[in-house]
């Protein structure tokens, strides 16, 4: 219930909603649970046992008779605008919390996804979080309805069997409140346990769908659909199972409370024959049981559903209560721009426990176009990360203009860079769109020039609308080179004074690659730049290399000095050189 009543915070703009549906829920209740057997006492005994006395007036009966329509409105009224008013307070709630999940998503760190795959966070952000909203559209409509009609109908109970003489009944119908309690308990055990093991297992099946359609060349390239088949099947049959066993514990609830009912009115009727109690108030209190009976059920119901839900609010709960290990600073220094002197002083990274960076440290003044070399996994695209602050070191610290990259503001410091992935991905939007997302009050003019400085300009007009070309999901309607310049040209764009490129001309033909290099050249003048370097050939106009192995930095100078006097920078520019010969 703490973890329910902690979605509460986001109804405040909505609090007269909240009362006024809370109000007309009370009304329903209590015009159900108490107005429905009085009027059924009220009206059998003034119409039926009284018709032999002296005849009443017809206004009288119409007006004994119009009891009960009159109570069916005001339930049907009260009923629906307790309704109303409760689910836009609880579409209200899940709309905010949706938005506050995409929110934080956006502020968190590089690092908050290592530890949550895009089919899971796509499973809470719309599947949890639509089960909690509907659960919570029941809870929010039926939490004052159906206690207070179940109370009404209670306390009518208490009031007929001491008006009547018969409170012999009323223990016989306390007696009969732990049988329904302890089952039901045992129920709610298994609910939460198997909804938290389903809601898991719809990530996963969302994963493995997200990833097939993303490697849709892959697995049809290396016949992989049977195998992809066979890991969804697996998983889908996990998550049909684990329906079932939510299912068979859910469906166990209405039979029993069924069979109870049933039980207590026949009790009751063997009672009322042998008690000798008159069909009035026997009718009477057959309503009054109904009245508590049912109104348990949907309470039983709506408590198996918060049971199922408590799973899901502690999924979403990881998200909304994330502590990103990349904070923003509490007093971040105010900055208008940089220079680029990047510096990193004994800096030491590790990913799971497992050193990646170790003892960095190395200054790079502005102005300098860097590139990092070393094999797979030396650490260079980490000292990028750590550079554009995407990460925080374990140990040690970097610092921008000789301030450390901890005490500025995050999104200060991302307007003054600018970087191309190896691997860019554009946004389902026009090719003009996506180029204007690195500034987007730039003019047209501004975007063209930018294409045309990264060598985009004339295969964009060559596209079926010019700029104004869909790009597709993911930019499948582009070649990898095409993807890359429209990325290079965001750079050119957004002109911020550090950029890092990530072998940025990886994809592009030689002719593209020569003219693209000649762009990153201009793109290199006056600003700092690092270049995670894959191929030799792409690094030779760069004024510093930085040489990586193992998570060290082991040596930097210019490629002259580094064949002179490092074995390893030698060693692999000779072996890549040789094998382009």
């Amino acid at each position: 219930m703490k973890k329910l009543l902690k979605f509460y915070v986001y109804v405040k703009p909505t609090m007269w909603y909240l009362i006024g549906g809370l109000i007309c829920g009370a009304l329903f209740g209590a015009t159900s649970g108490f107005g429905m057997p009085v009027v059924f006492d009220k009206v059998l005994r003034k119409i039926f046992e009284e018709q032999g006395n002296a005849e009443q007036s017809v206004w009288y009966i119409i007006g004994i008779a119009l009891l009960l329509p009159i109570v069916f409105s005001l339930r049907a009224i009260f009923g629906y605008l307790s309704g109303y008013l409760m689910t836009y307070v609880s579409l209200e709630v899940l709309r905010k919390m949706k938005a506050d999940i995409f929110s934080k998503i956006q502020s968190y760190p590089i690092a908050f996804f290592d530890n949550f795959t895009t089919g899971d966070l796509m499973t809470r952000l719309s599947s949890d979080t639509a089960v909690v909203q509907n659960i919570l559209l029941n809870f929010s409509s039926e939490m004052f309805r159906q206690p207070l009609q179940a109370l009404g109908a209670v306390v009518f109970l208490f009031y007929i069997c001491f008006t009547k003489g018969e409170v012999a009944f009323l223990f016989f119908f306390i007696a009969a409140v732990p049988f329904c309690i302890l089952p039901v308990q045992s129920i709610r055990k298994n609910l939460r346990r198997y909804a938290g093991k389903s809601q898991v297992e719809a990530g996963v099946m969302t994963q493995i769908m997200s990833e097939n359609l993303d490697a849709a060349h892959e697995v049809r390239v290396f016949n992989l659909q049977d195998s992809q088949t066979c890991k969804f099947d697996i998983s889908n049959q996990n998550f049909k199972r684990l329906c079932l066993k939510i299912s068979k514990y859910e469906l166990l609830q209405q039979p029993f409370m069924e069979v109870l009912s049933a039980t207590l009115v026949s009790a009751t009727f063997v009672y009322a024959y042998y008690g000798k109690i008159d069909f009035s108030t026997f009718a009477a209190v057959g309503v009054a049981l109904y009245m508590t009976i049912d109104p348990a059920k949907r309470i039983i119901r709506m408590f198996s559903d918060l049971v199922k839900t408590a799973p899901l609010i502690d999924r979403i709960n990881e998200i909304l209560d994330y502590e990103s290990p990349v904070p923003d600073a509490a007093n971040p220094v105010k900055v208008d721009n940089i220079k680029g002197n990047l510096s990193f002083e004994n800096v030491s990274f590790s990913y799971n426990e497992k050193p990646v960076l170790i003892d960095a440290s190395v200054s790079i003044p502005a102005g300098t176009s860097c590139a990092l070399v070393g094999e797979s996994g030396a650490g260079k695209s980490t000292f990028a990360k750590l550079a554009m602050r995407l990460y925080d070191p374990i140990s040690g610290v970097v610092k921008m203009d000789g301030i450390s990259l901890k005490d500025f503001d995050k999104k200060t410091y991302a307007s003054f860079l600018g970087s191309v992935p190896q691997y860019p991905v554009l946004f389902n939007d026009t090719v003009y769109n996506n180029i204007l997302i690195a500034r987007p009050d730039a003019t047209r003019e501004e975007v063209e020039l930018a294409a045309k400085n990264a060598c985009a300009h004339d295969f964009i007009l060559d596209l079926e609308n010019g700029y104004d070309t869909s790009v597709g999901e993911r930019g499948d309607r582009l070649s990898g080179g095409q993807k890359q310049r429209i990325a290079i040209a965001r750079v050119f764009l957004k002109n911020p004074p550090f950029i890092v490129l990530d072998e940025a001309t990886s994809a592009l033909d030689a002719n593209s690659e020569s003219a693209i290099q000649r762009a990153v050249d201009n793109l290199m003048k006056d600003r700092t730049m690092l270049v995670i370097a894959h191929r030799f050939s792409t690094i030779k106009n760069v004024g510093m290399i930085i040489v990586f192995k193992e998570g060290r930095i082991i040596d930097y100078g210019t490629h002259e000095q580094l064949m002179e006097r490092c074995a390893h920078y030698n060693h692999l520019y000779t072996r890549q050189m040789s094998r382009i010969k």
